[in-house]
């Protein structure tokens, strides 16, 4: 291209682009940069504040899931510790267990029984020995 001769807008030399610098009277064509910097800037704010909002949301699962497992072993504990208390009551329940308890606390076993009569406020004694039928303590014919 001879000196001085203008290029159509939009048409670079090889020169211009390897050298950076425009040779003078050339025309210099201006891409605009701004609409699409802004869009790229936006887009890649909004992946990252979804990579965020995942990594939030990650975290917060996981640490629900932690004091899932927790508490389920926590609950596993509390009810092998209930049955080993049911077992003691049970054994304690015994009638063998309460009788021990009884004398050791001093409780002797009544050889008369006693029944109030709640009409007429009478108090009536179970006779020592009933013809025919065994004397057993507790026992009321």
């Amino acid at each position: 291209m001879p000196p001085g001769a203008t290029r159509p807008a939009g048409a670079f030399s090889g020169a211009t682009l390897a050298g950076g610098a425009l040779p003078r009277g050339t025309l210099s064509a201006v891409v605009p940069h701004g609409p699409r910097t802004r869009f790229i800037l936006l887009v890649l704010g909004m992946l990252g504040g979804g990579l965020v909002c995942l990594l939030v949301i990650n975290t917060t699962l996981a640490a629900a899931s932690f004091r899932i497992n927790e508490l389920q072993r926590g609950n596993v504990a509390l009810a092998q510790r209930e049955q080993v208390l049911q077992q003691q009551v049970t054994a304690e329940e015994s009638p063998s267990v309460l009788q021990r308890e009884a004398l050791r606390l001093g409780m002797r076993t009544q050889p008369l029984l006693n029944f109030l009569d709640l009409r007429t406020g009478r108090v009536y004694r179970q006779p020592a020995s009933v013809p025919g039928v065994p004397n057993v303590p507790g026992y009321a014919p």
